[in-house]
């Protein structure tokens, strides 16, 4: 059974949720609070406000740390990457990746599937060791996704995976290495200027649009205001985006300098 886990952001907090429930005494490892926003407050991550919340144990990583009473660790969406020498002197850390692994290995899984048109997601939990998200493979399901999809949708069918196969996981550490003659690919970290559907098709931007849901959003400009795009509709509305071969409609934005709405919203009280 994990009796640890690491992660740092909101898409770590789910897989934490469950193994709070599965297990009392879990003692959680995170990263330092970090100045955010305009303000540059310094500001708790979402594995340590829950981990408060739940009175759960914790605290902030460092490199040269040993834990004694660790006997296996989960490992999900933690922002370090573990060198060798803290490998060696603790015991076994699993990692959840979101992809059929050895297919994209790297920081951008979910949405890499999606932008080149993969009609299969899935979920890996492999025995972390120093190349990257190449340990051996202790765990590992499929399901199809469509020209609908969004990243989100595949976060939320993983964090189902894990909770209703817990403990076929937790089973299944024991016997490591799973055989497959899947061919390796990576990906790479995506930056800001990756999300714009400046100058895209607009079957390119629906793709960015529902892979970069989670990370992003999309964005672009229309008559010299920034628009996030969280998602679009195929029916016209009155806020159409005019791109390389034809008409994209935001059905759920953020203007600049607003909160994220509607687009029939925006329309009503600014058009």
């Amino acid at each position: 059974m994990f009796n640890y886990f690491f992660g740092s952001d909101f898409r770590s907090v789910e897989y934490l949720r469950v193994l709070y429930k599965n297990n009392v005494n879990i003692k959680v490892v995170t990263l330092n609070p970090k100045p955010t926003g305009r303000g540059q407050q310094t500001k708790a991550n979402p594995v340590e406000v829950f981990a408060n919340k739940h009175n759960i144990p914790f605290e902030y990583f460092t490199k040269d740390a040993v834990y004694k009473d660790m006997t296996k660790g989960l490992c999900v969406s933690f922002g370090k990457i573990f060198t060798s020498s803290f490998l060696n002197r603790n015991n076994p850390i699993f990692n959840v990746h979101l992809s059929l692994l050895p297919m994209y290995k790297g920081p951008s899984p979910v949405e890499t599937t999606i932008l080149q048109r993969e009609k299969i997601a899935g979920i890996s939990i492999f025995n972390i060791n120093p190349e990257i998200d190449g340990g051996d493979i202790v765990y590992r399901n499929s399901f199809k996704i469509s020209e609908s999809t969004y990243a989100s949708d595949i976060y939320s069918e993983a964090i189902n995976i894990f909770t209703n196969e817990f403990n076929k996981i937790v089973e299944s550490i024991s016997k490591l290495s799973l055989e497959d003659n899947l061919e390796i690919s990576h990906t790479d970290k995506f930056i800001k200027s990756d999300f714009s559907i400046t100058n895209k098709t607009v079957s390119e931007a629906k793709r960015m649009i529902r892979a970069f849901d989670v990370i992003g959003p999309a964005f672009c400009i229309v008559n010299d205001k920034l628009f996030k795009i969280h998602t679009y509709t195929d029916t016209p509305n009155k806020l159409p985006i005019q791109l390389v071969d034809g008409i994209l409609y935001p059905s759920l934005i953020t203007p600049a300098g607003k909160k994220k709405m509607k687009t029939e919203d925006y329309i009503r009280g600014n058009l």
